[in-house]
């Protein structure tokens, strides 16, 4: 349906669609992708609407919905070039009788175009975006990915201005950069979905982390005034990929619960060069096969977090949930994507020496054994449509379930033991 719309829209056409919730992913996905951002759609609850009660309510709605979007739409704030809807105004100005109404009226003008998240922005002037190109040797003009329904051009510059808005510092462009580079190597979906609220997990390893004051200590994951570039630097990722892949407008967000990680982001750096972490206790750089020291971005799409799990890995496995929206769909993509839980060592016990003879490996095989999905309910959770009904399991799952191991323990939520990301970090 989105792929008809646009095509009469583009041969000049005007068209108006009428969706319901199953659908926007789908419908909006197509629309979305020629930047239609202000497309005239309108999204009704099927289950109120698909009984003749519910269409009298939605029918003159809908029809004044229809009329105006035929006769009148066009998109706000927005110009044509080429194939796709831009921003009209490359420059904005806002003047008032003082500073802080200046910055009022940009605030809530930037809010208006989509292109902020709720909280309050840092005005992007030519000296401030300038200041953070000085961050990075990397042309302004270098485009390190193509991401979104849009796939929008993630140009340094853009990044920088974002940057500049989410209040980050220049010295934290080099990591900002790395993560979105990350983050648009893979399909738009694997991250910001309209279904589901995945965060991206920024992992930061090598000496730069400490140098720019990426937390590794106490409250890792919260505010640390000692470590102050985790929370500008997650938020700058997370408006990059809000305001940039929306080609000029801002990306609509899940019509879900959402997820709070999607304002200041989860950034952390991984704990190296502690005293008592000796053998067996390589960062996860090292996991990942680079030389130690490298200074590395690791991004994780991160569906949920549970912060109040303590105890045994027994205990963490038990909460590692199968995502019958990730699960993968090859056998090759299986074996080469990681999974499951992110494990963060209780550093108290670290930097006292008293871990025993635990290591990261060892912790990732008790995890893998441990974190099991019963056949019975990984068919009744993977083995089914969205609708309810059955689906005939490809030659991949097949395969997967006549394992013996399989059969006898169940399904790993990873393929192997090294597929889980032991990270050392936060509580000295």
């Amino acid at each position: 349906m989105g792929s008809i719309a646009i095509t009469l829209e583009e041969n000049g056409i005007p068209t108006v669609a009428f969706y319901n919730e199953r659908h926007e992913a789908r419908f909006m996905g197509v629309v979305l992708s020629k930047g239609y951002i202000d497309y005239p759609a309108i999204n009704f609850n099927e289950y109120d609407t698909f009984t003749s009660d519910g269409i009298k309510t939605l029918a003159p709605e809908a029809f004044q919905f229809l009329v105006k979007g035929l006769t009148e739409w066009k998109p706000e704030y927005m110009m044509v070039k080429g194939e796709k809807w831009v921003p009209m105004e490359e420059e904005f100005s806002y003047t008032a009788a003082t500073h802080e109404e200046a910055r009022e009226q940009f605030n809530l003008s930037y809010l208006k175009m989509g292109w902020g998240d709720g909280l309050p922005l840092v005005p992007p002037t030519r000296e401030c975006v300038d200041a953070m190109l000085g961050g990075t040797p990397i042309s302004s003009s270098t485009v390190i990915g193509t991401w979104g329904p849009s796939n929008a051009e993630f140009t340094v510059e853009k990044i920088a201005i974002v940057s500049a808005m989410a209040g980050a510092r220049p010295t934290y462009m080099p990591v900002i950069i790395a993560a979105l580079k990350a983050i648009t190597s893979v399909k738009w979906d694997s991250y910001w979905q309209t279904q589901r609220a995945t965060a991206p997990l920024v992992i930061v390893n090598g000496p730069y982390a400490k140098e720019i004051g990426i937390n590794s200590s106490s409250n890792v994951f919260g505010p640390n005034s000692g470590y102050p570039a985790n929370g500008a630097i997650g938020r700058a990722i997370n408006l990059a990929m809000s305001i940039i892949p929306g080609n000029g407008r801002g990306i609509k967000p899940s019509n879900l619960a959402g997820n709070p990680a999607t304002y200041a982001g989860i950034v952390i750096a991984e704990a190296e060069g502690v005293m008592s972490l000796g053998e067996g206790w390589d960062p996860v750089s090292v996991q990942l096969g680079y030389p130690s020291d490298t200074n590395l971005v690791t991004v994780l799409g991160i569906d949920q977090m549970d912060m109040s799990m303590t105890g045994s890995i027994a205990n963490v496995a038990a909460t590692v949930a199968p995502n019958k929206d990730i699960w993968p769909r090859s056998r090759e993509a299986w074996e080469a994507q990681y999974a499951g839980a992110l494990v963060v060592t209780e550093m108290q016990i670290v930097t006292a020496g008293l871990m025993g003879g635990a290591t990261k490996s060892g912790y990732a095989k008790e995890l893998w054994d441990l974190a099991r999905i019963p056949i019975d309910k990984f068919k009744d959770l993977i083995l089914k449509s969205e609708f309810g009904g059955p689906v005939e399991p490809s030659e991949y799952i097949k395969s997967l379930l006549a394992e013996p191991e399989v059969i006898e323990r169940g399904v790993p939520v990873a393929a192997a033991p090294d597929k889980f990301l032991v990270v050392a970090t936060g509580g000295h």
